[in-house]
């Protein structure tokens, strides 16, 4: 999701729906909620006849994920510049310090996520995406190597497009407890994943690691559940960037220009973030959910989803 995506991936607290004790004999429950079309999940008859209800258990969600992050050049940022036309005589391989480049980047996209409990309290899954992207890097040559022995005192810009497809793999641990007797109980997830892009546009892959532990509680509202949490959340994007761009510079009507082949390889600056977040889980079985959650603290990040359980 991703980017990163990941993202994506975040979104696993959407299948949480975890167990929730209720007051009903076997019968009763056995009678609500009989076993389901594909056996899942795995002692699902046992925890009903604890007295159990369990989630659907097999569901798909799409959602949308838009995220602004600060990243780091792992390495020296490595430069081969060419010119043409009047600076045709520019011919250089430049490597800039890492602590001389800044890059900030913004991603959106979008996921199908498809997920199943295969026990009580575990639930996997797997996702497949589409990302639109774009890193501005800001590279200050004042230190640059190759280019004499000052440098030249300027910042170069270099604006980077992408596309990219991903695949990903996740998990989700979910219980609930009486923190506080007779309160009502809490939620916790955690959540485990890793997806990997190849971008289109540019010579890149993109791996992004997601974990996350969130707290909340849900409650009935009509015949529906609404839930709400706070969480935090660890992502780390690692990608190595190669590819080019042109920039024009005429001169006094004189054609000319600059190619620049680039390659560097970028982490992203922080990995820890903190988020709240909504799921609403509604219809005659509770088979749709809507989650809407927000993250800052290190990095604003914004994910919508809808889903259907089956």
């Amino acid at each position: 999701m991703n980017k990163h995506l990941v993202t994506v991936m975040l979104l696993s607290a959407i299948t949480f729906n975890s167990w929730a004790n209720t007051n009903s004999d076997t019968t009763d429950i056995e009678r609500k909620q009989p076993a389901h079309w594909s056996n899942l999940p795995i002692w699902g008859d046992k925890a009903r006849e604890l007295g159990y209800q369990l989630p659907i258990p097999v569901g798909f969600n799409i959602y949308y994920n838009k995220q602004s992050v600060a990243y780091d050049a792992k390495d020296n940022f490595n430069l081969g510049l060419r010119g043409s036309g009047w600076l045709n005589k520019l011919n250089a391989n430049v490597v800039i310090p890492a602590d001389d480049v800044i890059i900030t980047g913004e991603d959106e996209s979008i996921q199908l996520r498809a997920d199943a409990w295969v026990l009580p309290f575990l639930n996997i899954y797997g996702l497949a995406g589409y990302t639109k992207g774009h890193k501005d890097i800001l590279a200050d040559l004042s230190n640059a190597e190759g280019l004499g022995n000052s440098g030249i005192d300027m910042v170069l810009p270099i604006p980077i497009e992408y596309t990219a497809y991903n695949l990903g793999l996740g998990a989700v641990l979910a219980g609930q407890a009486e923190v506080i007797p007779g309160m009502h109980p809490f939620i916790f997830t955690g959540v485990a994943a890793f997806t990997n892009s190849w971008t289109t546009t540019t010579d890149s892959t993109i791996q992004t690691y997601i974990g996350s532990v969130r707290m909340g509680q849900r409650y009935d509202v009509g015949g529906d559940k609404l839930a709400f949490l706070v969480g935090y959340n660890y992502q780390m994007i690692n990608q190595k960037i190669g590819g080019s761009y042109d920039f024009n510079i005429p001169l006094l009507g004189r054609p000319g220009g600059i190619a620049i082949d680039y390659d560097v390889h970028l982490v992203s600056s922080e990995s820890h973030n903190m988020s709240v977040s909504m799921v609403y889980d509604f219809g005659p079985k509770d088979e749709w959910n809507v989650f809407i959650e927000y993250g800052f603290l290190n990095w604003d990040q914004l994910l919508l989803s809808v889903g259907r359980r089956f």
